[in-house]
């Protein structure tokens, strides 16, 4: 198979990959709520997702240098084919753990499906490979939460579950079908062991301000994104809100189908515009923004500009008067995530050194990752403990702070680009 059949093979499947999870985006709040799930117990249910991720992913890279891409692809894309299945049954919150840690664990099918790119494309083509991944993960984003909230109002769990785990059967087809084996006996790994990363990342200035900037900004997104479905279900319903008083990791259970119902589509359609503002933006404006020479100055500039983007949703999130409201303050949020997240992965791409790229980039992964498991966690306990609004007006003063660190990258950007200017 050539390059560019392969090239199409992986972007389909992780594009349906990432499809199916971004289903599960808006909907978990929902359905933990729906079987007594209190917000910090709503928190867990989706960082530990990205807990278990982050665990198996260098298992499963490892496991695939030693015995190939393909068959650890496969075995990924059964797990999560086991856990969707779990996820459309469940009718009790550790059921819903049971499916969100089985689904975690083979969610390192993602960086396989890198490491795939990587096999099959020349060092001078890798960036463009690898931007098939980026693409991919666009349309799972975009097409992923409006079908949820259509599927979640129309069947709750059990339809989201059987098309989540229906789009894996495709891909375990596609994979066994159409994927070749892309690993080459003797070929060096392509996964960087991380810890090295780490270590090396923060002895580079730059790149050292730029992973604490994606560990701020990943745990104050994910706060909302962890908290958001609850907070409908409070305030923005037309049947009016619902109470959500309890303890710490229980509540009495929502059991109306239509109030669950109507809070699945309104968080479709809210993640949907984010999706597609987000893409738009990150197609679009942001090649026109950045580039060029001064060693990232402009990258930076953009990144502050999200941030600043970003906080100001945050803080205007508590404030909506009502559901309309939330699609322009949303708005600004899908506008801040576009400008933060692929400047700042440009800023490390960079200042690191060219023969340590990878380490440094799984560096930089980790620190999203642990944002990702950080983030729902202290959103739900603070919704749980302090009310709906505390995640929101936490979540804007971490980024308010990310975004005075972000403006100090530009002048030591630019200072870095003069002495590469000189030295060359």
């Amino acid at each position: 198979m050539s390059r560019r059949a392969s090239l199409r093979v992986v972007f389909g499947i992780v594009s349906l990959d990432l499809i199916g999870f971004g289903i599960l985006i808006p909907q978990l709040g929902v359905y933990g709520v729906k079987f007594g799930a209190s917000p910090f117990t709503v928190g867990l249910l989706i960082s530990v997702y990205s807990l278990m991720q982050l665990v198996a992913a260098p298992v499963l890279g490892r496991l695939s240098d030693r015995y190939g891409r393909r068959p650890v692809l496969l075995v990924s894309q059964l797990g999560s084919l086991v856990g969707y299945l779990l996820f459309a049954l469940a009718h009790s919150l550790p059921l819903l753990f049971l499916a969100r840690v089985i689904d975690g664990v083979s969610g390192g099918n993602i960086a396989t499906a890198q490491a795939v790119v990587a096999d099959i494309t020349r060092p001078e083509e890798r960036a463009k490979g690898m931007g098939v991944i980026g693409a991919a993960f666009g349309i799972g984003f975009v097409l992923g939460p409006a079908l949820g909230g259509f599927l979640g109002a129309w069947g709750g769990n059990l339809a989201i579950g059987l098309f989540a785990a229906g789009l894996v059967a495709v891909n375990l087809a596609c994979t066994w079908f159409f994927l070749p084996e892309s690993r080459v006996a003797g070929a060096p790994s392509g996964h960087a062991r991380t810890l090295a990363g780490v270590g090396l990342a923060l002895r580079l200035p730059v790149v050292a301000r730029c992973l604490a900037l994606v560990l701020a900004y990943t745990t104050a997104f994910s706060q909302m994104e962890g908290t958001f479905s609850v907070y409908l279900l409070t305030r923005f319903l037309s049947s009016g809100p619902v109470a959500l008083e309890g303890g710490l990791f229980l509540q009495p259970v929502v059991t109306d189908p239509a109030v669950l119902r109507e809070a699945s589509l309104r968080a479709g359609w809210l993640f949907a515009a984010v999706g597609v503002l987000s893409a738009l933006v990150q197609g679009g404006l942001v090649r026109r923004l950045v580039g060029g020479a001064g060693g990232g100055a402009r990258e930076a500039r953009v990144a502050t500009a999200g941030f600043v983007s970003t906080a100001l949703g945050l803080a205007l999130l508590p404030l909506a008067p009502d559901y309309a409201w939330l699609f322009p303050v949303m708005g600004l949020l899908a506008v801040g995530s576009a400008l933060v997240n692929p400047c700042v992965s440009a800023l490390v791409s960079l200042h690191a050194p060219p023969e340590r790229l990878g380490a440094v980039l799984g560096a930089y992964q980790a620190f999203g990752s642990l944002g990702r498991i950080l983030g729902p966690a202290l959103g739900g306990w603070l919704f749980t403990r302090m009310g709906p609004q505390a995640p929101y007006g936490t979540a804007a003063a971490m980024v308010g702070v990310g975004a005075l660190l972000a403006s100090s990258l530009v002048l030591q950007a630019r200072m870095s680009g003069a002495r590469a200017a000189q030295r060359s």
